[in-house]
């Protein structure tokens, strides 16, 4: 399998890059300028040696679960809003976080999806530094959050990420597990996210925030959160799916 070696774009790199996006939404069908990805005009290296597979991945987890391991040698604050290397790493993996729809085009959305904006409001948007940033704090227990394609921001993810304090909280991970993993496939279970309805993620989540006025929400185990849940989420403790 072929490997790349990581690089970060520099400004002229990244301009060049949101240029693409801005055509792409204009109806381009161009290919990914994927030439800037090693171009020493357009790119600076970086302080040590790092490469990353040109291969797909089945889900975001399995994503940033890679690029940890493969980042792991570089100085944590080369790593950390990088806006260079995050650009670099969504232009390297373009067909994934964008693919082309049958019509040919591709539709990039907003150019933070790409090329990181660090404010909280925007960071977990990124389609790669969002899912990396979420598996380095959670690893293993990210799954649920991090499971489904690349380009895809599922419900959940968008609800729990959009929430620093319950990103925050290793306990309500492990009872969004709990409660809405299928472990057989590694997805959310049937009807998990199906709006507001009783005992579906986003209840969970309003429920989450109502509770933390009252209980250090932060500091409790899973476990122990299941246990304050009102009736409505009983019947999906436990089960490995429910149906839609």
């Amino acid at each position: 399998m072929s490997e790349a070696l990581v690089r970060a774009l520099n400004a002229d790199g990244v301009a060049r890059f949101a240029a693409y996006l801005e055509a792409l939404r204009g109806g381009s069908h161009a290919d990914p300028p994927r030439e800037l990805l090693d171009d020493p005009q357009c790119t600076s290296e970086l302080s040590a040696e790092a490469r990353v597979d040109a291969k797909p991945f089945a889900s975001r987890w399995g994503m940033a679960q890679h690029l940890a391991e493969r980042l792991a040698g570089l100085p944590p604050d080369e790593v950390e809003e990088n806006a260079g290397l995050w650009t670099w790493l969504a232009l390297s993996y373009f067909d994934q976080v964008c693919p082309r729809q049958a019509d040919g085009t591709r539709k990039p959305g907003r150019d933070y999806r790409h090329i990181p904006d660090f404010a909280f409001m925007y960071r977990y948007r990124h389609l790669v530094y969002g899912s990396f940033a979420v598996y380095r704090r959670h690893r293993g227990y990210a799954i649920l959050v991090l499971s489904g394609p690349l380009h895809v921001e599922s419900g959940i993810y968008q609800d729990i990420t959009s929430r620093q304090d319950l990103l925050a909280s290793r306990g309500v991970i492990e009872a969004l597990n709990a409660l809405y993993l299928d472990r057989s496939r590694g997805l959310p279970k049937r009807g998990a996210q199906r709006g507001n309805l009783p005992g579906t993620v986003r209840r969970f989540v309003r429920v989450m925030q109502q509770l933390d006025l009252t209980y250090d929400i932060y500091g409790m185990s899973g476990a122990a959160i299941l246990q304050l849940l009102p009736a409505e989420f009983d019947a999906w403790q436990g089960q490995r799916e429910v149906a839609v």
